[in-house]
């Protein structure tokens, strides 16, 4: 057997390597649309969503996901839609999760959602109508319009002028 002399600053490299590697490897999980539906709508639906967080990074559907006026009262960390999510009427649903990416049009119209989360990134639409949002986050991006008609965030001026410099907003 060969032997090989390292240095403390050698060794300290190849850690370093190994773990910033290690780091880079996203655990990730791919859903079809229906079989992500039928199971986050089951019953067992809230417990579903806890197992994804503890297991995956990232949980990806792969096409289009309408949640409309479903029980769902949560939806797993870094969920990246790659078509659209329509959540309307989600009467259960009080938050987002942080780091959501919609890929087409977010429907949240009349959902209890009060605020976005950090990191939202919608490639659409934002639908906002008739939720209980006063105020939009300084990190979110959205590629279409954002849609305030019937939200508290309508009836504030200042803040809608604001945001008019960075996005496109829809208050009819």
């Amino acid at each position: 057997m060969k032997k090989i002399k390292l240095t403390e600053s050698d060794l300290y490299r190849i850690v370093r390597k190994v773990l910033l590697e290690q780091e880079e490897e996203k655990r990730s999980f791919t859903f079809s649309p229906g079989s992500f539906e039928s199971i986050i709508t089951s019953s067992s639906g809230e417990g579903f969503v806890k197992f994804l967080n503890n297991k995956y990074d990232e949980i990806i559907i792969d096409g289009n996901l309408s949640l409309r006026k479903t029980p769902i009262q949560t939806l797993p960390n870094n969920l990246h839609v790659r078509g659209y999510l329509d959540l309307y009427g989600c009467k259960n649903l009080q938050s987002l999760p942080d780091n959501l990416y919609v890929g087409g049009y977010l429907n949240l119209i009349i959902t209890p959602i009060q605020s976005l989360p950090d990191n939202l990134y919608v490639k659409g639409n934002l639908g906002l109508y008739g939720t209980q949002i006063q105020s939009l986050p300084d990190n979110l991006r959205v590629t279409n319009t954002i849609l305030i008609k019937r939200t508290p965030l309508n009836k504030n001026d200042k803040l809608v002028k604001k945001y008019r410099e960075k996005y496109t907003i829809d208050r009819t």
